[in-house]
């Protein structure tokens, strides 16, 4: 288990969490009180990295170190608008790394993205997406254009964006396992967000959410891990 690598801290880090994923991880205003990680992660292949809702200043420079260590940024994939919203560093990654950033055009168009003011690209069977094994899945409910990120090929791999939360630092530290949806208020449909957990049946070993605890090969616990993402009741605070 790699739980502790998920702090819930300000302070920004880059932790291995396997030979091919890094986690990019700080903690934005919002969940820092909650002690609720925030995650982005840079998905690598030999001389190429693709990184996923590193959007946050404090993190450029990890972007950069793993530049330096030669692996050159492909891509920048936003899950949501929310991550164009609240991040800061969309124009400065796109700009100095000459990489294209990709959003679902039904969050592209919302004035929350178009306030990065950086053109967005269609992830959907997006070339550079392919390159990497991966593959944007459109996982409405949280926001309209949200999506995840799937790769049968990697062992069942699922970069599950704000469509799941994992759980509190302390949480964490007393033994809790579990994903949930994110609080009910901040989706724009949080009962289509249960229904996209109800079809998804793709088979899974690692859940990487945006915020809180995320699980690493965990094929054998994941079914418990995930199934309160349908729980019928909506989640109204952080469990």
């Amino acid at each position: 288990m790699f739980s502790s690598a998920f702090r819930g801290s300000p302070e920004p880090q880059m932790t291995e969490l396997r030979d091919d994923v890094v986690l990019l991880e700080h903690s934005d205003p919002g969940a820092r009180q909650a002690q609720l990680s925030t995650n982005t992660y840079a998905v690598l292949r030999p001389g190429r990295a693709l990184f996923i809702d590193t959007n946050f200043s404090p993190l450029v420079p990890f972007v950069r170190q793993l530049a330096a260590r030669g692996f050159t940024p492909a891509a920048l994939v936003i899950s949501h608008r929310h991550v164009a919203g609240t991040g800061d560093a969309l124009r400065t990654l796109a700009n100095q790394f000459k990489m294209p950033v990709l959003m679902h055009p039904w969050d592209a168009e919302h004035p929350q993205a178009r306030v990065a003011q950086v053109p967005y690209e269609n992830p959907m069977a997006h070339p550079l997406l392919v390159e990497f094994g991966l593959e944007a899945v459109h996982f409405p409910g949280h926001t309209l254009g949200h999506i995840a990120l799937y790769s049968a090929e990697k062992g069942g791999l699922l970069f599950a964006g704000d469509a799941a939360m994992g759980t509190t630092a302390g949480q964490a530290a007393s033994g809790i396992e579990r994903l949930i949806r994110p609080p009910a208020g901040l989706s724009t449909d949080d009962t289509e967000l249960r229904k996209q957990w109800l079809s998804f049946i793709r088979p899974v070993a690692t859940v990487l959410p945006y915020h809180g605890t995320g699980y690493v090969d965990r094929a054998a616990d994941i079914a418990r891990i995930m199934a309160p993402l349908t729980r019928e009741r909506p989640t109204t605070g952080f469990a």
